[in-house]
């Protein structure tokens, strides 16, 4: 029998929300499950409400839901907030001994978590605990769940393993002696399928390291940080040099050195962080350095929310930088393309000797989900054609192609500039007017090819839809779940997802657009950006926006809302 089951962890920052989730994750993943798993946490270090919320199914999910079929409260707010969020028939974990329960009904599931954990010998263990009743509620075999503790708590010594085992045991054995008679639903393991658990962050990292990437430079913020410290973790293993700069003017500078040298280079930032880098990369234009840049949004102007999601950045990301320039920009949907779509920028930003934007956000970046395994036999590193460099060697000849041969450092008995100004083919600096005509346009017939290369938009439905969203980075699995729950109302409904936002393939979204009735964009930003660039590239203009700027993701549930008041 098909299940769809949500659980919500809630607590304070430091209660070990994170903790019971991991454990509980890798479990459901060893099961041979699906599962999705959003984080939402306030910026501070303690206090506060947070939760992360699993999603748990049989086939693949691809979004979050707005209520749960299980709530596992850590303080007494967490209960005021979520309790009607869980309906009749779920259940709500919490410790009596803790948390004040006015009128509990027959959803609440008291386990004194604390005194549990004390009998072992430390409070700590309650987040063990409360993971050992959800498997029993679930139904699911503590067995992976004991050779994960084994493994994860290793390094701490024998004692701490073995206490977290006792606590994983105390929890299980008391959801079953206490509430035995109580039966949620028929979770099944699954066949054991060659699929991995992996958050946003992750993939893209993941994807830069199988892409060749040898230098990456950044300066830690928030929710950029998980893609550098990922590949710092890995550095030392596949020789790769990480530096912390100091700042983000330091670490766009940086990264241009590293590929002046001939280093696949990259970055990580968010918000006010590529706001610096602003001049960097006009300098990676007119030098024509490649760099992949990781911009993870965040809801702005400013500081904004630090710690939330949004889809502000897109129209800053096309034009960042004075002076004109081509780029490439990218915007993966889910988590597989994100890696694949990381080796493309980081190969195609060599091909084309042009900086590349990954576009991300807190909501994706954060995100774990189980995907296929990814194929590393289509992993190919490209780069720009060479050919043998002789003493009249011109760095920025002008070509057919707009693409300039590219040396570096120790390649050759001859020498050549690269710097801030206009240049002539060898890179001395000119002010002539002919010569910049040639330099402006040699560099723009770069987009000719550039806009044959990866990134078509994905097209899910019925094939003659009458209402097609639009949709771009991490909105695809909640917009492709929108249609799939439209289709089983009988609804004609498709979704039409661009991974590439630049250069915009036109063509192949004019001949998907050309028969649908209505078109309607979904996006995390107030002004509909996506819709704009639409007009501007095809002049198509939507019929509709769901919109989305309190920082928080998308549900199917909100946009069908939306959508019945604008269909």
């Amino acid at each position: 029998m098909p299940f769809d089951i949500s659980i919500k962890i809630a607590g304070q920052a430091g209660q070990g929300i994170q903790s019971i989730a991991e454990i509980l994750l890798k479990v459901l993943k060893l099961n041979g499950l699906h599962v999705f798993a959003y984080q939402d946490y306030m910026s501070r270090v303690r206090g506060g409400h947070n939760f992360m919320q699993v999603r748990i199914s049989d086939s693949p999910v691809y979004s979050i839901k707005e209520d749960c079929n299980i709530l596992v409260a850590l303080d007494t707010n967490s209960v005021d907030v979520h309790r009607n969020e869980v309906p009749k028939g779920g259940a709500i974990i919490y410790d009596p001994n803790s948390i004040m329960v006015d009128s509990p009904d027959s959803r609440y599931f008291p386990i004194p978590l604390t005194n549990l954990a004390k009998e072992i010998g430390s409070p700590i263990l309650s987040n063990t605990i409360s993971t050992g009743s959800i498997l029993a509620l679930l139904d699911i075999d503590k067995m992976d769940a004991e050779e994960f503790i084994k493994k994860q708590f290793a390094k701490k010594g024998e004692e701490t393993v073995e206490k977290n085992l006792k606590a994983l045991v105390k929890g299980y054995i008391y959801f079953l002696e206490n509430f035995r008679s109580w039966k949620f639903t028929d979770i099944k393991a699954q066949k054991k399928n060659k699929t991995i658990l992996i958050n946003g962050s992750e993939a893209i990292g993941f994807g830069a390291i199988a892409g060749g990437c040898q230098f990456i430079a950044a300066y830690p913020m928030s929710p950029s940080t998980g893609v550098f410290t990922y590949i710092t973790g890995k550095a030392k293993e596949f020789n790769i040099i990480s530096e912390q700069a100091e700042d983000e003017i330091a670490a766009i500078n940086m990264a241009l050195g590293a590929s002046f040298s001939g280093a696949r280079a990259m970055t990580t930032t968010s918000g006010g962080g590529l706001s610096l880098m602003a001049e960097g990369l006009s300098l990676a234009g007119v030098m024509e350095a490649p760099v992949v840049v990781v911009n993870a949004q965040r809801p702005g102007p400013a500081t904004g929310l630090a710690t939330r999601t949004g889809q502000e950045d897109l129209e800053y990301v096309l034009h960042i930088g004075h002076g004109e320039f081509p780029r490439f920009v990218f915007a993966p949907g889910h988590h597989e393309e994100a890696f694949y779509t990381t080796i493309h920028a980081f190969n195609l930003s060599d091909k084309y000797q042009v900086p590349a934007f990954i576009l991300i956000d807190q909501y994706f970046a954060d995100t774990y989900a189980t995907v296929k395994e990814f194929d590393l036999n289509k992993v190919k590193a490209i780069s720009s054609q060479q050919s043998a460099f002789s003493n009249d060697y011109k760095r920025y000849q002008i070509t057919k192609d707009g693409v300039s041969p590219r040396a570096y450092p120790m390649q050759g008995d001859f020498t050549f500039i690269a710097d801030s100004h206009e240049h002539t083919e060898n890179g001395h600096i000119t002010e002539d007017g002919e010569v910049r005509n040639k330099m402006v346009e040699k560099r723009f017939r770069k987009l000719k090819g550039m806009q044959k290369e990866f990134g078509k938009p994905t097209y899910y439905g019925d094939k003659k839809a009458k209402t097609v969203f639009l949709a771009w980075g991490s909105n695809y699995g909640v917009v492709r779940e929108t249609v799939a729950y439209l289709k089983k109302q009988k609804r004609s409904a498709a979704m039409l997802h661009f991974n590439r936002i630049y250069p915009f393939p036109r063509k192949e979204a004019v001949a998907f657009l050309k028969g649908a009735k209505e078109i309607i964009t979904v996006e995390n930003n107030y002004q509909g950006q996506f819709g704009n660039i639409l007009k501007t590239e095809t002049g198509i203009e939507a019929d509709g926006k769901i919109l989305k700027y309190d920082g928080r993701p998308f549900t199917v549930e909100y946009i069908l809302k939306k959508l019945s008041a604008i269909s």
